[in-house]
């Protein structure tokens, strides 16, 4: 199959008709050795006098497999320079170049002096502090006296910070919940001013990032973790949608059902406990100068959260759903997608080339509408006038309403991170599962997994062995894009349920029916099938891999009969 080929289109189509960014070196998120080829990592030198051999020798293991599987791995001198200033030369304080995607480091501890220095640091920044002020101004009035490694980079946006640190025993724990393994990494991913952090044992090793992942792993699954997880995560940073891509408008709450159905949504939801309280970075990060930097690193958020919820209201089509071949023909081609598998007719309508089942079908690419919970909110407690916003894509076009009076430049108005995603699931049903979505499709999405036993009669799940892609992503956009086509391509019309797995990440669950979903989620949940966190990911993987050996075989039996 053409790399670029994913589903039954090309991936630029996909991303086309999902209003999502173009991307400049497009890689398939299924093969993350091509994703490898891309990245450039590089390793801070140890502290010195740095003792921890149990993190030292899984930092030169974890050097090695990076290059092993492609990575290029820049020695520190030459992905670090000596900036211009003689205050930089005197301090030989480097920066790490743009074209570097991570850097990995350890937890650094501080001492007094630098404690001391940091505190007035921060009350220099106080004084001199400004809204407009970048990330790197920031820094550079309010760090001097700081040792974390963002300090030392020159584009905080495009290169990440992976630190490396002990394992918390409280944290491997298997009886510590969810939300306290989060509470922890979250507090070490602020403290260190980090995207990623890894915990370090002897025999295992975690990570935690902004998807709010609290995974596990042993040792000797290191290899598979590297391919397909960290170097995807490297590759793909989370980025939330900037506001500036969508065509900005308002709605009343009052006049549309859907922010009171999902209001209602969240409440049926709440006694599952799969929604914990979120995080406001001001409760969580003691230093301003901080907060800043992280508000502005997130297009403004004040804030994390766990999950969404959604309702995708019906398509909305203008004219005939389907064409023949004949009028297909007749079409002109759409010169913003640059495929000839979209075409448009005379009224400005588009039609895309599908193949379902090895039905080639010519159909109407529809308005997309999706109320959803916005950033940060609490999604078993959502307020319609202020809580929920309306995502959209018209034409390859990407809308954002809030509600009437809401103004944008509250910081804590802003579409979910997930807006891609959402998106993709909602165009791919319209076109690959048309009778799930004709009336609605309720979208549940918590960073926690079911049992494979769970699944019953028409109830069906994919991705749990894609690569782990952060939220955000166009690339995990692409992938849930798939899940459904594939769903819908082996299951037919038989489907009550989808689950779509994200791996490091959680799963979305959408249905039919509402109040089965519900009923579904909460069954799940009392019988212990559905739980927060990573517990029944490696079953969902495993399953996953016998059911693809399954079909496998099925095609090659159908193969040998045809001979």
């Amino acid at each position: 199959m053409d790399s670029q080929q994913f589903a039954d289109l090309e991936l630029k189509t996909i991303i086309s008709l999902t209003g999502m960014p173009v991307q400049k070196d497009l890689v398939n998120p299924r093969k993350p050795l091509e994703m490898a080829k891309r990245v450039r990592v590089t390793f801070r030198p140890l502290p010195r006098n740095y003792g921890n051999q149990i993190v030292i020798k899984f930092r030169e293991k974890l050097e090695n497999k990076l290059k092993e599987h492609g990575v290029q791995v820049i020695p520190w001198d030459e992905a670090a320079e000596l900036p211009a200033g003689l205050i930089s030369k005197v301090l030989r304080t480097r920066k790490v170049k743009r074209n570097i995607h991570a850097v990995v480091d350890v937890k650094r501890e501080y001492s007094l002096t630098r404690t001391f220095l940091s505190g007035i640091a921060e009350r220099m920044y106080g004084y001199l502090r400004r809204p407009d002020m970048s990330v790197m101004e920031i820094l550079k009035v309010s760090g001097w006296a700081d040792d974390f490694t963002a300090r030392y980079v020159q584009d905080p946006f495009n290169t990440q910070i992976i630190t490396l640190m002990p394992l918390e025993p409280e944290f491997a724990d298997k009886n510590t919940t969810y939300d306290r393994r989060i509470a922890i990494g979250l507090q070490n991913l602020i403290a260190t001013m980090s995207v990623i952090i890894m915990g370090i044992a002897p025999d295992r090793f975690s990570l935690v990032n902004m998807n709010l992942s609290d995974s596990i792993y042993l040792n000797e699954g290191m290899d598979d973790f590297i391919l397909n997880s960290l170097i995807p995560k490297i590759y793909a940073p989370i980025r939330p949608p900037v506001l500036n891509r969508f065509k900005k408008g308002e709605y009343d709450p009052e006049e549309s059902v859907f922010p009171k159905q999902l209001a209602e949504l969240g409440r049926l939801l709440r006694s599952t406990n799969l929604f914990p309280q979120g995080a406001k970075f001001s409760e969580k990060v003691k230093r301003q100068s901080h907060r800043d930097v992280v508000e502005k690193i997130l297009e403004g958020r004040t804030g994390v959260s766990y999950g969404f919820i959604a309702l995708a209201e019906a398509p909305r089509y203008e004219g005939r759903v389907t064409i023949s071949k004949t009028t297909w023909n007749k079409l002109q081609k759409v010169e913003s997608v640059n495929d000839d598998m979209v075409r448009e007719n005379k009224k400005g309508r588009w039609y895309v080339r599908t193949v379902i089942r090895g039905k080639e079908i010519f159909q109407q690419v529809p308005d997309i509408w999706i109320t959803t919970s916005r950033s940060g909110s609490d999604k078993t407690n959502l307020d319609p006038n202020s809580d929920i916003v309306r995502i959209g894509v018209v034409k390859g076009k990407l809308q954002l309403e809030t509600p009437r009076g809401v103004d944008l430049n509250r910081k804590d108005i802003r579409p979910s991170f997930d807006t891609y995603v959402i998106l993709a699931q909602a165009i791919a049903a319209a076109l690959y599962t048309p009778d799930l979505i004709k009336n609605g499709l309720p979208i549940i999405h918590f960073h926690g997994y079911p049992d494979p036993n769970w699944f019953g009669k028409s109830e069906y799940y994919a991705g749990a062995r894609n690569p782990s892609l952060p939220c955000g992503t166009v690339e995990a956009a692409l992938l849930n894009y798939s899940a459904i086509y594939e769903l819908a391509n082996k299951n037919g019309k038989s489907m009550k349920m989808l689950c779509l797995v994200e791996s490091d990440h959680g799963v979305n669950i959408m249905g039919v029916d509402r109040d089965y979903l519900i009923k579904r989620i909460c069954d799940g949940v009392d019988k212990g099938l559905v739980k927060l966190g990573g517990t029944y990911l490696p079953d969902l993987k495993k399953s996953s891999l016998i059911l693809e050996q399954q079909d496998d075989n099925k095609i090659e039996q159908k193969a040998s009969s045809a001979n």
